[in-house]
Parts: C-alpha cells; sequence; structure tokens
C-alpha cells in the first residue's frame, strides 16, 4: 500500500485550521488553554476524526483499513506504514493538535495571519484542499467493487506476493478492496474531471493565444520573489491590564 508523502502535513494542517475555528461550543471538560482558546476532551475528538476523515479521502485508503493500520502493533508494520500508525497514536496526535493551535495563536496575536500576503497563501490552499476533498468524493461514488471483485484481487495479491497468502481470508479481501479502489480511481480520473466541467459554465477566450501564452514562462519565473513588499501589520493591541 503506497502512501503519498509529498505535502500531507501541511494541507492537514490548512484543513483542520480551517475547521477548528468554527468547532462550536461544548461542554466537555477542558485540558489545556493558549490564551482563550481552550482545548476540550470534545474538540480533540472532533479534530482526530476529521483528521482521520481527510487522511482516508486524500490518501485514497480505505477508512477500515487505515484504522487497522492505526490499531495494529508498530513492529508488524511495514516500513512505509509505520508513520502513518505514529501519526494517530493518541499521544502523538494530541501534541501535534495543541502545537498546531499554539502557533495558530501566535499568529493571530502578532498579526501574522492579517497579512495579506499569507492570507492569499491560505486562501489557495483552502480552495485545493476543498478541490481535492470533491473531486476524491466524485470519484468515489462512481466505484462499484463486489466482494467477488475483492476476492479475486485478494487471490492475485497472494499468487504475486507470498506475503498476502499468511493473512487471513478476511483480511486480504479487505486489503484487495484498497488496492483495487486505487488501480480504479486512477483509470476514471480524467472521465471524472471532464463530468465535473461540463456541470460548469466553462468558456474559453477566443481573443487569447492560450498556446502561445503557455509556450513561454519568463513572465512568471521573473516574478518569483519579485512580488510587492509586504505591508507591516501590526499586532492587534492589548487591552490596557486592569489594578485591582
Amino acid at each position: 500500500m503506497k502512501i503519498k508523502q509529498s505535502s500531507i502535513a501541511l494541507k492537514s494542517l490548512l484543513f483542520l485550521s480551517i475547521v477548528v475555528t468554527s468547532c462550536s461550543q461544548d461542554s466537555s471538560q477542558w485540558i489545556e488553554s493558549i490564551e482563550n482558546d481552550k482545548i476540550t476532551v470534545d474538540r480533540v475528538k472532533k479534530a482526530y476524526d476529521i483528521e482521520i476523515e481527510y487522511f482516508s479521502r486524500t490518501q485514497n485508503i480505505e477508512k477500515q483499513n487505515l484504522i487497522e493500520i492505526i490499531n495494529k502493533d508498530i513492529d508488524e508494520l511495514e516500513e512505509q506504514l509505520k508513520p502513518v500508525h505514529q501519526k494517530f497514536q493518541k499521544k502523538n496526535f494530541y501534541e501535534n493538535y495543541k502545537n498546531m493551535l499554539i502557533m495558530k495563536n501566535a499568529a493571530e496575536k502578532t498579526g501574522f495571519a492579517s497579512r495579506p500576503d499569507i492570507k492569499e497563501v491560505l486562501d489557495y490552499y483552502q480552495n485545493q484542499a476543498l478541490s481535492q476533498l470533491y473531486l476524491q468524493e466524485e470519484v468515489e461514488k462512481r466505484i462499484k467493487i463486489t466482494d467477488e471483485d475483492a476476492r479475486n484481487e485478494c487471490k492475485r495479491l497472494r499468487e504475486e506476493d507470498q506475503r498476502f497468502a499468511a493473512l487471513t481470508l478476511e483480511k486480504c479481501i479487505m486489503i484487495g478492496k484498497g488496492y483495487l479502489k486505487q488501480r480504479i480511481s486512477a483509470n476514471i480520473f480524467d472521465n471524472v474531471l471532464s463530468k465535473i466541467k461540463e456541470k460548469l459554465v466553462y468558456k474559453s477566450n477566443d481573443k487569447f493565444d492560450l498556446d502561445e501564452y503557455l509556450k513561454n514562462d519568463t513572465d512568471l519565473k521573473s516574478s518569483i520573489g519579485k512580488q510587492d513588499p509586504k505591508k507591516e501589520v501590526k499586532p492587534p493591541a492589548s487591552e490596557p491590564e486592569k489594578k485591582p
């Protein structure tokens, strides 16, 4: 099972940062607080569930398979799966979540989060995360895998790799379903993307020579590092200290 490593941390961080500000108030016990931002038991559980859902969707892994990786003894896992196991252990997840909130609050307190260039970066990655989640769901809607399909895939895996022969039939079928899902997703990706475009009003400017524009990339490369200077944004003024 292959895990996509590129920008997982960044996308997970951005996705959580989007939802963390919209968490409804809860009455569960609070654990720690950063400024006026309280980490509660329910809030940690909600964040954990979201990260499981997001990771499952963006990595194209069956949630059942992901949960099995998390619950398994780390010594029984392949090397490439061990970071996934460690990521979702309660202590590791909590520390990462807490550190994320510390950085988030620091960014807001110092005015970093209010900088126009940072807002543009966040907006870009929010759109990227949203499009990735939507596309993945549209792909999954079109995937139909029967029990027989999963059994046949299990049989194929056992013939090609002896490690699968050591698994129980139930576990082999479950993994086979995951492999099939990944393969089918790759095959139908372009078709799904075309179907999505058909739902929208999608036009090209006949007066613009796109082919000519794409031939020359010097305009993009020359602008790197030459954006408008960052405007300094002062942090929010602190409230005056009240004398007793």
